[in-house]
């Protein structure tokens, strides 16, 4: 009889060790689930908020070189029109940046800020200038997002 006992309290013990072993895989798996999305969800914050940036460096290089040419008013209204919407397609992207990596922010901001300055600009000399300067930014921007986002890498 005790050795009934034994058996049933042993069979019991191994499943009630499975069960828990497997419920903690199972939070694992949906832990690590969880992290990959939000590690996606960082990446596609950096991504659209650099080609965010792209599109607006070179609408504004674009922009200013048609001003400083002193090229006509049809030319230079539509070019600043497509600078007017590159930059507020900037902002969403930004601030899911902001929000999603926020390690991120000095770097973004500072991409930004010198891709806007490209609106200063007062002759091709300094328009290059600037424009190599906001280049430099932004590689400085998805080097530190590579960094954060990927230290194992680096």
């Amino acid at each position: 009889m005790w050795a009934s006992i034994i058996a049933v309290l042993g069979t019991l013990a191994g499943a009630l060790t499975a069960g828990l072993l497997q419920h903690r895989a199972a939070r694992a798996a949906r832990a690590e689930a969880r992290a990959d999305g939000h590690r996606q969800d960082q990446l596609g914050a950096v991504t659209e908020f650099a080609a965010a940036l792209d599109a607006h460096r070179s609408a504004m290089f674009h922009r200013e070189r048609l001003a400083l040419e002193d090229a006509g008013a049809e030319h230079l209204m539509e070019a600043q029109t497509r600078s007017h919407d590159t930059r507020s397609a900037i902002t969403a992207p930004h601030v899911r940046l902001q929000v999603l990596v926020p390690g991120l922010s000095a770097p973004a901001q500072e991409a930004a800020d010198a891709t806007y300055a490209l609106r200063r600009a007062a002759d091709r000399a300094e328009l290059d200038a600037l424009r190599r300067a906001a280049k430099e930014a932004a590689a400085a921007f998805v080097t530190a997002a590579a960094a954060l986002l990927h230290p194992d890498h680096h």
